[in-house]
């Protein structure tokens, strides 16, 4: 239901918005060559077209669009598109008439083949005979013609809303009101053996009416909207219901029993197979919310017609076109749309889904097939028994709103704009695939194309840009490329190819016998600019917290020859080290990346404070930190270089790094050196002095022992510990005469201590 209380057929006016909706391995230096060689060979192993194994950085990288729904993100003129992504040539639509108006809501074909077509928004019904020749039979004085049935004798009952009528048109093009029921809508109708059934809105109603227009209420079914109906072999009515998504079976008597109560709003459309089977398509209520029935008819919604001439390339990044995991009890918030399947024995299955765009009609092919319109570009999709889905082909109009089947074939009605198409038998002549724009993410220079299963005439061209869309910063479409060929487009970040596919002809020029055109696997080769790395961060830890690896889970060899991350497997490369303390340990944790998702290697250099050269510290880390034992190096200020270069993955010539430096480091291995002056006495209080000096750093504390006693903070005797030198006066007194012991310890601020005694005799 839209806002004033309509079906979501109503909302079919405007078409539904389209909804816009690198693996790193992270390995130790060792490992990287066997992987480059072993990546490689399982490259050449590979067939054609079959890319199982992720590039290693910096090498060649593939384009190769995965399965259907990556080939559904592009634009097929005249192509299928199966379940495993094989491009073929779809059945032909042949256009055969153009209503002038903007929307098809209704169709129906008679014993002659003639169809009929009801419209809106001018409610008026159009006739075209089997030649395909066209003309207005009825101009009703409604806003839409939205059912259409058709009895034996070849008249046609036209239901109309939003004044709900019903009229007769008869063969010879005499029309006349049939049936005025109290209800606002008709919504759908079904005639069988001499009665007419008529689904109604607001109210919820089905009427049974007989041949000389008398109807009465068949039953009331309580729901707001009677959305679809038909009549199965015994007579019995089934009906789809709004808004509480019912399949209704309702007997010649108007007893109603529900066959399947399910999770969408609305049940759209059904559709009953040879064998029994019902078909009924759901709805769900994202694209519009409920509100109570209108009292009052109306106002149509504002039309936006779509030229059709023009073409918009949409982006749709969400797919459900396998059968669903739960059979029944599909959540109604998570999809737009699906297709249950109804047994005669009364199980019922969600049989497909689509959950980023709706559908419209439904039918069966000769194959046993339903065939599904959608408001997805006007694609038209064929879902096999199983519930495979086939995108089986692509009108140049917005969407699907009919199918119809008559004497003549199998005919497909449009809307914006309101056209009449006949879908095949036979196939397109020939079919283009418009692939979507994919992005190398550099500037990138391209290689070979190749695909697979080629039948048929193949040609494939390709165009590059820099910006996201093309636009006529983009390159001219190439000459066609063979198999095997190098791309000739010239380098850019955005690549997109065309594909055009035709029947491969016999030299008598009448297609091949069972050769359908078709294509799969296209993959395109490229090598991406070699981006710098970067240094995020680059920590320098605390004077004597040293960084120890952490023992690791050994790596399968046969994970690394594979080419796949071995995080997959539950095994990380990157632990972080564990902290120990360790007297002259300075430790480097840093964090880096390549954009590229190369596999990168670091060394550290260091020089002096005032000297121009750089010396080599340590070569080629693979890990991400490391500790240096500064007593091998003479005190004083330091500054040190880390170098992260993406060589492993790139050959030297395309190889590169980048660095970061460290503020001054001071390094200081030398504890402070003490010297006490000589004690002096006033009874049993003695006082001595300490003086506490370092050549390198200032002295950060002190502290005092008296006879081996507890440590107690000793201040300077300035009063601040700030400098190289400082002075530490110690008074005690003692009450015992005899032999004691002053012990200062000093330290400095890298953490080295100094300490000095002195002995005393109390007389």
């Amino acid at each position: 239901m839209n806002g004033n209380g309509l079906p979501i057929r109503y909302a079919f006016a405007l078409p539904s918005p389209y909804r816009r909706v690198p693996m790193r391995m992270g390995v130790g230096s060792r490992h990287s060559a066997l992987i480059r060689r072993a990546a490689a060979l399982l490259t050449l192993l590979l067939p054609p077209g079959l890319f199982a194994i992720p590039a290693i950085g910096g090498g060649t990288q593939y384009w190769q669009l995965q399965g259907q729904a990556a080939y559904l993100r592009g634009d097929p003129e005249g192509i299928s598109i199966s379940r495993e992504g094989r491009l073929m040539l779809a059945p032909a639509l042949v256009p055969i008439f153009d209503t002038g108006q903007a929307f098809i809501w209704s169709s129906v074909a008679d014993r002659n083949g003639n169809i009929y077509l009801g419209t809106g928004h001018e409610g008026k019904v159009f006739r075209v005979d089997p030649q395909g020749r066209g003309m207005l039979v009825l101009d009703t004085e409604e806003l839409d013609v939205t059912a259409l049935a058709v009895d034996d004798e070849g008249n046609v009952y036209v239901g109309t809303s939003p004044q709900g009528k019903v009229y007769r048109l008869t063969p010879q093009g005499n029309s006349s009101v049939f049936f005025d029921p109290e209800d606002t809508y008709i919504w759908s109708l079904a005639f069988h053996q001499g009665t007419l059934f008529v689904g109604t809105g607001a109210k919820g109603r089905i009427y049974r009416v007989d041949r000389a227009g008398r109807g009465q209420v068949l039953v009331d079914t309580k729901e707001t909207n009677i959305m679809a109906l038909l009549v199965d072999s015994t007579g019995a009515v089934i009906a789809g219901t709004d808004p509480s998504g019912l399949i209704l079976k309702v007997t010649p008597e108007g007893r109603a029993f529900a066959l399947y109560d399910s999770p969408m709003r609305e049940i759209h459309d059904l559709q009953l197979a040879p064998d029994g089977m019902i078909y009924a398509l759901g709805l769900s209520e994202r694209e519009t919310q409920p509100s109570p029935a209108p009292s009052a008819p109306p106002s149509p919604p504002p039309v936006t017609a779509v030229s059709s001439t023009g073409s918009v390339t949409v982006t749709i990044t969400s797919f459900d076109l396998t059968p669903p995991a739960a059979p029944v009890g599909l959540e109604a918030q998570n999809v737009n749309a699906v297709l249950y399947r109804l047994r005669p024995s009364g199980e019922v299955e969600a049989l497909w889904n689509a959950p980023a765009f709706s559908v419209f009609c439904v039918t069966l092919d000769e194959s046993g097939n339903v065939l599904l319109g959608t408001n997805d570009k006007g694609r038209i999709y064929a879902v096999d028994p199983q519930g495979n889905a086939t995108l089986l082909a692509q009108a140049s109009e917005a969407q699907i709103s009919r199918f119809v089947r008559s004497d003549t074939g199998l005919f497909v009605a449009t809307s914006n704009l309101g056209k009449l198409f006949r879908l095949g038998p036979e196939w397109a002549g020939r079919g283009v695939y418009e692939s979507p724009v994919f992005d190398a993410r550099f500037i990138a220079q391209w290689g070979m194309i190749t695909w697979q299963n080629q039948i048929g005439q193949v040609e494939i061209r390709t165009r590059t840009g820099n910006t996201e869309t093309p636009d006529e910063t983009w390159s001219e479409w190439s000459p066609p490329v063979h198999n095997g060929g190098k791309v000739t487009s010239p380098p850019a970040r955005f690549i997109q190819f065309r594909l055009t596919l035709t029947v491969d002809r016999a030299t008598s020029g009448t297609p091949r016998p069972n050769a359908r055109p078709q294509i799969e696997g296209v993959r395109i080769a490229y090598l991406p600019q070699n981006v710098k790395p970067t240094i995020a961060s680059l920590e320098v830890l605390p004077a004597g917290v040293a960084l120890q690896e952490v023992p690791q889970q050994p790596i399968d060899p046969g994970i690394l020859s594979s080419g796949l991350d071995p995080a997959i497997f539950g095994v990380s490369a990157n632990v972080p080290p564990r902290r120990v303390y360790q007297r002259g340990a300075r430790s480097f944790q840093w964090t880096a990346s390549d954009p590229n998702g190369d596999q990168l290697i670091y060394s550290l250099f260091y020089r002096t404070v005032g000297e121009g050269q750089w010396r080599l510290l340590v070569r080629d880390l693979t890990q991400t930190f490391y500790t240096l034992d500064t007593e091998t190096l003479p005190d004083g200020w330091y500054i040190f270089r880390l170098v992260a270069s993406d060589l492993p993955s790139n050959a030297p010539e395309r190889a590169l790094e980048t660095e970061r430096l460290t503020d001054p480091i001071l390094i200081d291995n030398t504890p402070p050196a003490i010297r006490a002056t000589v004690p002096r006495f006033t009874g049993r209080r003695v006082e001595v002095t300490f003086v506490a000096a370092d050549a390198t750093s200032n002295i950060a504390r002190a502290e005092v022992s008296i006879d081996g006693g507890r440590w107690q903070q000793l201040l300077p005797d300035d009063g601040i510990a700030d400098s190289p030198e400082e002075m530490f006066t110690v008074r005690a007194e003692f009450e015992t005469s005899g032999e004691h012991t002053i012990t200062v310890r000093v330290f400095d601020l890298q953490g080295n201590v100094g300490s000095h005694k002195v002995t005393i005799t109390v007389p």
